[in-house]
């Protein structure tokens, strides 16, 4: 009979021999497995935001970041993110993004942000729904169904009464001198002539402000006029 082998000369089991492989591959498939997991929150539920501008000061400044969740109906008084590329015109995010690795780079680092360089998109406050009617101006102020809101208005701004159509949301900034929202686009310059926005066209609602980090935290909703 055959005396067993020596333990030292034991072949080096299945397991241990493809341990060194299974390494290889397993940092790569992580990664790769991270990466897809933050693209599927960013498309379906949530997207980091940049303040292009002061229209909604003083609630939000320029520069500050806000994150925004996709799912769900907006509700009067939200602050929404909304592409107003096909309803009117909105601030201009491109940049020279084709010029070189510099602009590549950047482009890159800017969608890393939550800065879309192809898309017109505002930040806006929901201050009516369908069926509501909007009027300006009521005491320099816009009214909804009869109730002020917003910001006080320069005495020269436009007066319009307008009735917001099935589907659509009326929004109004939170600044009178920088805003950018439905009422400035009452008429010329908008496509639907009232100045509202589909709602396909909100891209989200912001949950909370989360740069700089000592301001932290979720956005006021205020329920009268402003001054």
């Amino acid at each position: 009979m055959t005396s067993p082998a020596p333990h030292d000369t034991d072949p080096v089991p299945a397991t241990t021999a493809g341990a060194g492989s299974s390494h290889a591959y397993r940092l790569p498939v992580m990664l790769g497995a991270g990466v897809l997991a933050v693209m599927l929150v960013r498309a379906f539920l949530l997207q980091p935001y940049a303040v292009a501008s002061d229209s909604m000061s003083p609630t939000f400044e320029a520069g500050q970041r806000v994150l925004i969740a996709k799912v769900g109906t907006p509700s009067v008084g939200d602050v929404v993110v909304a592409d107003v590329t096909h309803a009117w015109p909105g601030p201009d995010r491109s940049t020279h993004t084709d010029d070189g690795v510099i602009g590549r780079t950047l482009g890159a680092a800017a969608g890393a942000l939550g800065i879309d360089l192809g898309e017109r998109s505002v930040l806006a406050r929901v201050v009516a729904g369908e069926g509501d009617e909007v009027v300006c101006c009521d005491g320099g102020h816009v009214a909804v169904n009869g109730t002020s809101v917003g910001p006080r208005l320069a005495d020269n701004a436009a007066p319009f009464r307008i009735r917001v159509p099935t589907g659509r949301y009326f929004l109004l900034s939170d600044s009178a001198s920088d805003a950018m929202d439905s009422r400035t686009h009452v008429g010329a310059g908008s496509l639907s002539t009232d100045g509202t926005v589909p709602e396909d066209a909100l891209i989200g609602t912001v949950v909370t402000r989360i740069w700089p980090l000592g301001e932290m935290g979720s956005p006021a909703t205020p329920t009268t006029t402003q001054p």
